[in-house]
């Protein structure tokens, strides 16, 4: 049970380390492709006076993100091409990952372990310090995609499209595009660019044709959702430039991407201009959007009041948020969850019930190294298990808010736990 919520770099940047912490307690934190990669482009920003050398810079970011608390949604374009290939793609705040494998425990129950991703390995080794030469190429290419100054005008040219275009605000905007995407007479020629503009290889822009066919040549919003989201953004963004009403800012085009994701969430967050005004024309009902400045105000509030606690009081709030009738945090699990009324919230777990907890766990864990099973269906599973590392800068997960060498496991016993695991999986890449 999570409310979820995805921000975008500007939001990311302006919270502190324990304001992150909070956040990824009381929200699933779903990170974006897009902000690990302008995370990683700071490597190759300007060093200006007094500012640190950047790859402490990244350092310091990945620090601040944390990877047992968090999960990497899939790229949206392998998305996409899997909606349009028939594949449901649900918007229900969930996110999106990469099945690794299907495994079954000693006791009989199936289930899936979500691998890791390359943008969570790239944290593990940001945080220490680690930048490979293939990081700096890619950061360098980065940069160099975000900082063209003409790279948006040029594209705006290349489009064609209508200079009178005109919109006195971006209600008149989004009209115009709903009535333009929506039209029957344009549905193959948006279908061909959605095409194009996603890398769909040749063999599956056939298959995807033919299934649309045999579905009658219906609506992209019917027969690919997820596509028309995309669809969508992509439409909003390119008519807003045409017109005037989003600027040439280089980063436009990047911060874009945030946008994609959106189905995929609770809660999205950003203090950036082209987010503010293009969000409220794309989010569903059920969800939620909040400037940065706005989240960062009511984290800070919540950090204050947890600071004023003892440790062991500040423990209790490790999973649900301080009832303080003016936090954002605290109304939205009140409203998802009937918070604090609605269940055992602070309920005492006994010895008992924790050890089966615990076994549990365990018994999952080393499904993880079984074979590969076939399930039918997502809905199948009944668990789904995701291993993450801890570092020993992360916070305690036990709650108290300190990092976890400070807290429950020593540096040293942490140091030997991990060069434990470390033989382990050295010993599994040789079997």
């Amino acid at each position: 049970m999570d409310i979820s919520i995805i921000i975008d770099k500007s939001t990311f940047q302006s919270l502190s380390y324990n304001e992150l912490y909070r956040l990824s307690c009381y929200y699933k934190h779903i990170i974006t492709p897009v902000l690990t990669m302008e995370i990683l482009g700071d490597l190759k920003k300007e060093a200006k006076e007094g500012n640190p050398p950047q790859e402490d810079r990244v350092k310091d970011f990945a620090k601040k993100l944390f990877p047992v608390e968090t999960i990497v949604n899939l790229h949206y374009k392998v998305l996409l091409r899997d909606d349009l290939m028939g594949r449901v793609i649900t918007f229900d705040g969930r996110p999106h990952v990469g099945i690794g494998k299907a495994v079954q425990s000693e006791s009989g129950l199936k289930g899936y372990l979500i691998e890791e991703t390359k943008e969570e390995k790239s944290i593990y080794k940001w945080k220490e310090g680690s930048f490979s030469e293939a990081d700096r190429e890619l950061s360098l290419l980065w940069r160099m995609a975000t900082t063209q100054e003409d790279l948006l005008e040029r594209l705006r040219i290349s489009l064609k499209l209508s200079t009178s275009i005109r919109f006195n605000n971006f209600n008149e905007l989004n009209s115009f595009v709903c009535e333009s995407i929506n039209d029957p007479a344009s549905q193959q020629s948006l279908l061909i660019a959605l095409l194009r503009n996603y890398d769909i290889d040749a063999l599956n822009a056939t298959k995807i044709f033919y299934l649309w066919g045999q579905m009658g040549y219906p609506l992209i919003k019917d027969f690919a959702p997820y596509a028309y989201h995309c669809l969508k953004v992509d439409s909003l963004f390119l008519f807003g430039l045409a017109s005037g009403l989003i600027s040439t800012r280089p980063t436009n085009r990047v911060d874009l991407e945030y946008l994609y994701y959106l189905p995929f969430c609770n809660v999205f967050t950003s203090n950036d201009k082209v987010h503010k005004n293009l969000v409220p024309f794309l989010l569903l009902p059920n969800q939620k959007f909040i400037t940065g400045t706005e989240l960062k105000a009511d984290l800070g509030i919540i950090v204050k009041y947890l600071e004023g606690l003892g440790i062991e009081e500040r423990r209790e709030y490790k999973s649900v948020p301080p009832i303080i009738d003016s936090s954002f945090t605290f109304q939205l699990w009140k409203e998802f969850f009937d918070y604090p009324k609605k269940g055992n919230w602070n309920r005492t777990i006994s010895e008992k019930e924790m050890k089966m907890m615990k076994d549990k766990m365990m018994e999952f864990e080393r499904a993880m190294d079984g074979e590969n099973i076939k399930l039918d269906s997502e809905e199948d599973a009944e668990f789904i298990i995701k291993k993450s590392w801890l570092n020993k800068t992360d916070p305690c997960f036990c709650g108290s808010g300190k990092i976890v060498i400070d807290c429950c496991i020593p540096e040293k016993e942490f140091e030997r736990i991990a060069f434990e695991e470390y033989l382990k999986s050295l010993k599994k890449s040789n079997n």
